[in-house]
């Protein structure tokens, strides 16, 4: 009795087959690993944005060399067999989930548009938003925030696309907002008066950022993408703080502030140290506060 012939792809066996098949995916696991494991040893010695483009490219020449000797020594570039394999890859990435091609897709728009860039502040989405968070890292299919308190936030890239993104560093100012309440009775004029002395007072509230710091800030707005947005270039006194009333309640007159800053991460601790300083000046003068952040 004749022992059957091999089951065959082209002019290649079943058996090389798979184990192209998993020499495929052990490349493109080893890719990910070499792209992780540099950046680690990127990190810190060179700028961000290199460091991701240079593990990046090592990452795909490392899965393109695999992909090409396997063909090559496996499948002697049996074109039936190197079809049939990437047939069967894509079959099976697209049955797993529709997500990670969109993901894939979200991700290329994303390199091409640049709608963030690494060690940028954003915010994306509308309720729930993410919070102030800075870009750490974008890959193929997800991109990695990490927020004020220090967690990592996971977004698939579809998420940074189809969603609202606020870019506070392309803006390069970030405004605070500080409310307190006063009884009716009280000098409104005053408590302005203050409020306005003490954010003019304060080295990290715009306009009075010394000339250091105005320079920097006004040098945003001739950054291509802001002056693309608008004819004229807008000066600093624009950004003088405001104080209104917003709501009047049981006998209590609600004040908000409204302030500007440069230093985006420090948001809470400039909005904390202005409210602080204010009550204490009011105080001072026995004025009654009721104070919060927004």
């Amino acid at each position: 009795m004749q022992a059957s012939d091999p089951l065959l792809i082209g002019a290649v066996s079943l058996d090389t087959f798979l184990v192209f098949l998993f020499t495929l995916l052990a490349f493109l696991f080893l890719g990910n690993l070499i792209y992780m494991l540099l950046r680690r040893v990127l990190d810190g010695r060179i700028s961000p944005g290199t460091a991701k483009w240079a593990a990046a490219i090592l990452q795909y020449v490392v899965i393109i060399g695999g992909i090409y000797g396997s063909a090559r020594h496996l499948l002697a570039f049996d074109l039936k067999a190197v079809a049939t394999s990437l047939g069967i890859l894509g079959i099976v990435v697209a049955a797993s989930s529709s997500q990670v091609i969109q993901n894939i897709l979200a991700g290329i728009l994303i390199t091409i548009n640049r709608p963030v860039h690494l060690e940028e502040w954003i915010i994306v989405g509308e309720r729930p938003t993410t919070g102030l968070c800075k870009v750490r890292d974008i890959s193929f299919t997800t991109t990695i925030l990490q927020g004020l308190d220090g967690g990592l936030i996971l977004m698939p890239n579809s998420s940074i696309i189809s969603s609202k993104v606020v870019n506070y560093s392309r803006g390069g100012l970030l405004e605070i907002q500080v409310s307190l309440s006063v009884p009716v009775a009280t000098d409104l004029l005053r408590v302005r008066e203050i409020a306005l002395t003490v954010a003019r007072d304060d080295p990290l509230i715009l306009p009075n950022i010394g000339p250091a710091g105005q320079t920097r800030a006004q040098g945003l707005f001739d950054l291509p993408y802001i002056r693309r947005l608008r004819a004229d270039r807008p000066a600093l006194t624009q950004f003088e703080p405001t104080v209104f009333i917003s709501s009047v309640s049981d006998g209590w007159i609600k004040l908000t502030m409204r302030a500007w800053i440069t230093k985006i991460p420090r948001k809470d601790e400039i909005a904390s140290r202005y409210l602080r300083e204010i009550l204490r000046c009011l105080q001072a003068e026995e004025i009654p506060v009721r104070a919060e952040i927004s």
